[in-house]
């Protein structure tokens, strides 16, 4: 009961994107295939990438100018409108590119050498030590899910290009969430066929997994005073093993596992 309190925020917060995402596509397609609906079709396209932008340029360091930045942009946006409302399908299509590429590329990178592939970290958060058997087909899921994305981009390009925008939008608005969610239940599915001796995860656990590896998987910047602070303690640390090495009339190639040691960081608890 405990958990279900504290993940119930997450999933409104889930259901409300999923809803606008819903709503911003349903616009989509209605302004693609009304005529006289090029502003609604421009406004839906721009308003999440206006949201996005405002939210980062608020919560980073630099706001003092992007804030400024990003207010010239909205009122270059409503000063090109009519040229840009005429073409707001070019925007929608580079949207619709946009988020399959980023998808793909969330997965793929993972299966880089020396990285664990995305869904074999999923399935760690949740079961612990994976067997060989699990470790190889969460890589050959998350190859699949990589190979998907790159579809539904080659196939969204190739309707926008040749065939009609009303046709493209159909495909990019009304097919690609059903599609994601059978290849979700058909990955389900096979996994029964493929793992039946793999213990079964309810959905709030996979949540969980999700959650946990995205965040983990968060890249961590160090200040740069923090930089700044460990190149003078890594002088530091080199000037007083040579001052030691040098009263203790020790060699120099003896006091660089000392320098070593001066200079070294803890490690982090995982």
């Amino acid at each position: 009961m405990r958990s279900l309190m504290q993940l119930g925020p997450q999933f409104a917060r889930g259901a409300a994107t999923c809803g606008a995402f819903v709503a911003c596509e349903a616009g989509t397609h209605y302004a693609a295939s009304t005529p006289g609906a090029q502003g609604l079709g421009l406004m839906v396209v721009v308003a999440p990438l206006l949201a996005i932008g405002l939210a980062a340029a608020a919560r980073t360091s630099q706001r003092v100018w992007l804030l400024p930045l990003w207010v010239l942009g909205c009122v270059a946006l409503w000063l090109l409108r009519a040229p840009l409302g005429r073409h707001f399908a070019w925007g929608a299509y580079f949207e619709h590119l946009a988020i399959n590429l980023v998808m793909a590329y969330v997965f793929g990178r993972t299966l880089a050498a020396g990285r664990r592939p995305l869904c074999s970290q999923f399935a760690a958060v949740v079961h612990g030590t994976l067997t060989p058997a699990v470790e190889q087909y969460t890589r050959q899921v998350t190859v699949a899910w990589t190979v998907f994305f790159l579809t539904i981009a080659g196939v969204s390009t190739l309707l926008f290009a040749v065939s009609s925008v009303v046709v493209w939008s159909t495909f990019a608005n009304y097919m690609t969430l059903p599609l994601v969610a059978v290849m979700f239940i058909g990955e389900h599915v096979w996994r029964r066929v493929a793992l039946p001796e793999m213990q079964r995860s309810s959905l709030l656990a996979v949540v969980r997994a999700c959650r946990e590896t995205l965040q983990r998987n968060e890249p961590q910047h160090e200040p740069r005073h923090a930089q700044q602070n460990g190149k003078r303690s890594g002088q530091l640390s080199g000037q007083l093993s040579g001052q030691l090495g040098a009263r203790l009339g020790t060699p120099a190639a003896a006091q660089r596992p000392m320098r070593a040691a001066l200079h070294a960081r803890p490690e982090r608890v995982q």
